[in-house]
């Protein structure tokens, strides 16, 4: 299987992953202050000219995603909050910007949940 392959066949394994935080709960914390969410200890990142890709270091667990994702992740990264990671992507990618909040914040409780992040 070439790595492409193996990648998006992990991203589908990825979403039978169970947790003990619900998505939804992850995205309402997430958009009160995603500044008090950081990476794990366990992920690394390498960002990519068309996305970021992580792998989950003690699980094996490896999620790719596009170039919004990535710029979420900058943003993230940066210390901004939501409201200014929400503004950059809306203004980048013309985005009206409450819908960029609403995907930032699912975007970063995906990664939370996966164990990704961490608060």
């Amino acid at each position: 299987m070439l790595i492409p392959e193996m990648l998006l066949h992990i991203q589908r394994l990825l979403k039978h992953f169970k947790t003990d935080t619900t998505t939804a709960q992850c995205a309402r914390r997430a958009s009160e202050d995603p500044r008090s969410i950081i990476p794990s200890p366990d992920v690394r990142a390498s960002l990519q000219k068309d996305g970021v890709v992580f792998l989950h270091l003690r699980s094996g667990a490896v999620f790719r995603s596009n170039r919004i994702g990535a710029a979420i992740w900058k943003g993230l990264g940066s210390r901004q909050d939501l409201a200014a990671i929400a503004s950059q992507i809306g203004g980048e990618y013309g985005i009206p910007a409450d819908q960029a909040v609403r995907d930032a914040a699912a975007f970063l409780a995906q990664l939370e949940a996966q164990g990704f992040l961490v608060r």
